[in-house]
């Protein structure tokens, strides 16, 4: 039997239950646990979050670690602090897809119906009608989905039933039933400007840092919107800030930022019309706790069997 160990550091206590059930694994509350218990382990099971640069030294001179199950979609920390040379690297894809889609899809209808300002009268008592003109509906419009991946996917599967087209964008424009139309991701940026709304579904490369700066939003119609829950550092938020500020562009809604918490003097924070969500959208309860658990514990059992593991990922 192979030994797995769990930090249980930010995970929910129902995921550390499931998973400390299977065969194999033990629980690591701390880094002094996590010290002395990766001496004999295989496996660790962790958050993204959690993966510091003193993790990824442990980790690194754990002798027969072979695996990193990552609790978590995102893998930036990972990626920046780095992984055990030969350890192969999965993460939960797919476990946040539905609440993040929905949550996206809930900024979106936020910010087409003025749902901001209706927000800011409630407090004065003002039953004011005048901005009843901006309120639109999805029908009808273009919205592009950049990043086509499993948050993306059932993003444009949600906005079927809005009567909206639908264009998707991956590396290789390669065509899905769930697009009217799909490009490269080299195309983004030329297309943007006929569009009513992007969700950024991205994650942060070099190729997509600043994908939509100052010259993007230029472009863009005055009414669009973006709705962004990829990753903060995708948007040049600076000139999205201005561009909110100028009328270039309708609204925005925002789940991540770069920095993470967004800075209480950012100017980001009062701008007209833009949703700052926390980094909160794949948020789900109990159903989001079981998908999380249940994507590492098939991961575990693949791993404890010597079967191909799901989610592999190459950094």
């Amino acid at each position: 039997m192979k030994k797995i160990v769990l930090f249980a550091q930010g995970v929910q206590p129902r995921v550390v239950e499931v998973i400390a059930a299977e065969q194999g694994v033990v629980v690591a509350n701390d880094i002094g646990a996590l010290t002395q218990e990766l001496q004999l382990a295989h496996a660790l099971v962790i958050q993204d979050p959690a993966w510091s640069a003193e993790v990824a030294r442990l980790a690194r001179t754990a002798p027969n670690l072979r695996w990193v199950q990552l609790l978590t979609s995102g893998f930036d920390n990972i990626a920046t602090h780095g992984a055990p040379d030969g350890a192969s690297i999965t993460n939960a894809r797919g476990a946040f897809s539905p609440a993040v889609a929905v949550h996206a899809v809930s900024l979106y209808l936020a910010l087409l119906r003025n749902v901001p300002q209706m927000v800011i009268q409630k407090p004065r008592h003002a039953w004011d009608r005048s901005f009843a003109a901006k309120i639109i509906t999805p029908a009808e419009t273009k919205v592009m989905i950049a990043g086509f991946g499993s948050i993306g996917r059932e993003i444009a599967r949600l906005l079927k039933n809005f009567g909206v087209w639908i264009v998707g964008a991956t590396r290789s424009g390669a065509s899905h039933f769930l697009a009217d139309e799909m490009i490269a991701g080299g195309e983004i940026r030329a297309r943007l400007p006929d569009m009513d709304c992007v969700f950024l579904c991205l994650p942060l490369t070099d190729d997509t840092r600043n994908l939509i700066d100052a010259d993007v939003l230029d472009s863009m119609k005055s009414d669009a919107v973006i709705v962004n829950v990829g990753r903060g550092a995708l948007i040049d938020q600076f000139a999205l800030a201005r561009a909110l500020r100028e009328g270039q562009i309708g609204g925005a809604a925002v789940d991540v930022t770069a920095p993470e918490p967004l800075p209480a003097d950012h100017p980001l924070w009062d701008a007209p019309n833009v949703i700052v969500s926390p980094h909160v959208a794949g948020a789900a309860g109990a159903l989001g706790a079981r998908r999380q658990a249940e994507a590492a514990t098939e991961n575990i059992r693949r791993f404890q069997r010597d079967e191909t593991l799901n989610n592999l990922i190459v950094l």
